[in-house]
Order: C-alpha cells, then structure tokens, then sequence
C-alpha cells in the first residue's frame, strides 16, 4: 500500500504517463510532415508560374501556365486530403 505521503506524487506521477500515452497516440496518427513540404512547394510552384506572367504582356505561353497552376492547385487539394486521411484513425489489423 502506498503511504500517505506518496499519494500525491503517485496521482501525479499517473496523469503524467497518461497524457503522455494519449499525445503519443495522437502522434502516431499524424500526418507526414513531408506533406506540409510538398504543399509548400507546391504553393512556390504555382507562385513562380504566376510571376512568369510578364506585366503588360499578353504572352500566355499557350494555355499552358494556366494548366499548369490549375493542375497544381488540384494537387494542393489532393495534399490536404491525403493530410486528412492521414490524421484519420485506422483500425488496426
């Protein structure tokens, strides 16, 4: 039995190594953070094809800026699902 005066530290000690268990649970869940990088280059990408644009041209390199900065901002929504799926808890096998 646990004297008196160890009770407390015993309590704390407990809350402790719980809050502990449930941060690391919620960690292994978490998305790779090589997804937070490839958004960030994507967001780059599509910030340089924009800047391509000169200022007052009416150049627009064929259509394919454009589809290319569609094409990108799709897999910008693409990263953030794979993110949520990521996140998501899965069953274990």
């Amino acid at each position: 039995m646990i004297s008196t005066r160890l009770r407390p530290v015993a309590y704390v000690t407990a809350a402790a190594l719980a809050l502990g268990g449930a941060f690391y649970a919620g960690a292994a869940y978490a998305a790779d953070p090589k997804l937070d990088l490839a958004k960030d280059s994507i967001q780059k990408a599509i910030a340089l094809l924009k800047a391509a644009d000169e200022p007052g041209s009416t150049k627009d390199y064929g259509g394919h800026r454009a589809s290319a900065v569609k094409n990108l901002n799709q897999a910008l929504r693409d990263v953030d699902k794979a993110k949520a799926f990521a996140d998501r808890p899965h069953p274990k096998k």
